[in-house]
């Protein structure tokens, strides 16, 4: 009788033991998955509540000038230097989990210290100054988490599936940060301050570490250690043509958003006096938006290339958003709420096709490093445009005026010209190469052929 091997042997359940690995695999994949949104829903809350209308309300509080302003939104880029050198340690670990779990909580633990100010006795103008160190520290183990967590899941999600998977997880990522949002603002204005930022960013830490917890439950492929020293290592994606091509996209992209971006809700507040709560609308439409067009931006994305839908969405986030912005008056934020639905039309495809395009333009074994480099040299570029952007606001406030009874002040320029900018970033893409990108003449040829196909004199 001839030997049986042991893997040609089917196991009780009927799957052969040389599959089971397989299909081991694929179950801690569709667990990850699912674990993601749910570690992604207590991060959110986390990044909500010690970001944005909170982060702005309580910087403006404490009486924040607009190079604090724009130092606090632009610190943190220039934490992702240093991201080339993190992964490249992190490659040469043992586990991306377990670099994860330590960064996350030195980077999130340490937003207990403006919850603890009022035990000591600090000086108030004072506080303007601790909180960007906070942010300082938080950020540079933050950036360095990031690159980690874009690798481990890139290897993770399938790569047919990857641009629906993130636009429903952008898109469920905007409802949770709608929901705490709402939360955050009703307290805010409900609750005098400081004690309700302190309040919030306590909650907030609480939710971090329970998303820290859920990463250690989530399936992470082998990474391939690295083959060179450190410089060799950053040193190789800058030899590779085609990322090249990307990365001067995403440098002019970022610079010309981080010229605005610091003061979009410091404007909300001064200057339209708008509460937390309408700031928590403005956020929820955007959210409740996203996640229906977040997930449709993913499906187009899978059948005409990543490229293309930043292509458009980027010229939308440099026309439309700054005129919603522009158009706003104080009592009148019709405009306002019209920006959360171009927010979600464009950001919706943006967020999802950047990562994605990032992902596909480097190397499946080199992912991490590649990523860190996209990180480093956008992140610089974004520093510097946000600290420009605080001392060129100073100059423009100096110059407002008049139209008729519109009040044109620093806050429109800027806007006006970070507009301008970021509707010549679509040039940029051209060059870079990607597999699945379809041609936009194609595109537009596919759109003709479907409305004819619906016309009712069409023949068949």
């Amino acid at each position: 009788m001839p030997e049986v091997t042991v893997s040609s042997t089917p196991a009780p359940d009927g799957v052969p033991d040389h599959l089971k690995p397989d299909l081991l695999a694929e179950q801690r994949v569709r667990r990850t998955l699912g674990l993601s949104l749910i570690e992604g829903s207590f991060t959110q809350v986390f990044l909500v509540w010690t970001s944005g209308s909170v982060l702005a309300g309580l910087m403006l509080h404490a009486g924040a000038t607009p190079q604090q302003l724009a130092a606090v939104v632009s610190i943190p880029m220039l934490m992702q230097v240093l991201n080339p050198v993190t992964s490249w340690l992190v490659a040469s670990l043992s586990s991306r989990k377990q670099f994860m779990i330590v960064a996350g909580l030195l980077g999130r633990l340490v937003w207990l210290v403006p919850v603890l100010l009022p035990l000591f006795a600090v000086d108030p103008a004072r506080v303007p100054a601790i909180l960007i160190a906070v942010v300082c520290f938080s950020s540079f183990f933050q950036s360095g988490l990031g690159p980690a967590w874009a690798s481990l899941m890139a290897d993770v999600v399938p790569d047919a599936s990857r641009g629906r998977y993130f636009g429903l997880r952008n898109g469920w990522m905007g409802m949770v940060g709608m929901a705490s949002g709402f939360a955050a603002g009703w307290f805010l204005d409900h609750t005098p301050a400081p004690a309700s930022f302190q309040m919030v960013l306590l909650i907030a830490v609480v939710f971090a570490l329970i998303g820290i917890r859920l990463y250690s439950f989530h399936y992470e492929p082998k990474l391939a250690r690295p083959e060179n020293a450190l410089l060799a290592t950053i040193a190789e994606p800058f030899r590779d043509r085609n990322f090249r091509r990307f990365l001067l996209f995403a440098v002019y992209w970022n610079a010309s958003v981080m010229l605005a971006a610091p003061f979009v809700i410091p404007y909300f507040i001064s200057h339209l006096k708008m509460s937390f709560t309408q700031l928590a609308i403005w956020t929820a439409i955007a959210s409740v938006a996203t996640l229906i067009i977040g997930s449709w931006w993913g499906r187009v994305a899978d059948r005409v290339g990543h490229k293309q839908v930043l292509k458009v969405t980027t010229f939308l986030a440099g026309s439309a958003h700054p005129a919603c912005w522009i158009l706003a008056t104080p009592g009148h934020l019709g405009f306002i709420w019209l920006s959360g639905l171009m927010d979600a039309l464009s950001w919706g495809g943006i967020n999802a096709a950047m990562f994605n395009l990032s992902v596909v333009t480097a190397p499946r074994a080199k992912r991490m490093i590649y990523l860190s480099v996209i990180g480093a040299v956008t992140g610089v570029a974004g520093f510097c445009a946000g600290l420009f952007s605080g001392v060129l606001l100073d100059w423009l406030l100096q110059h407002e005026t008049w139209i008729g009874s519109f009040h044109w002040t620093g806050y429109h320029s800027l806007f006006a010209l970070s507009g301008f900018l970021r509707m010549q970033a679509w040039w940029l893409l051209a060059p870079v190469q990607e597999a699945k990108s379809i041609p936009a003449r194609e595109i537009l040829r596919w759109l003709w052929m479907r409305t004819c196909n619906l016309l009712p004199w069409r023949t068949t």
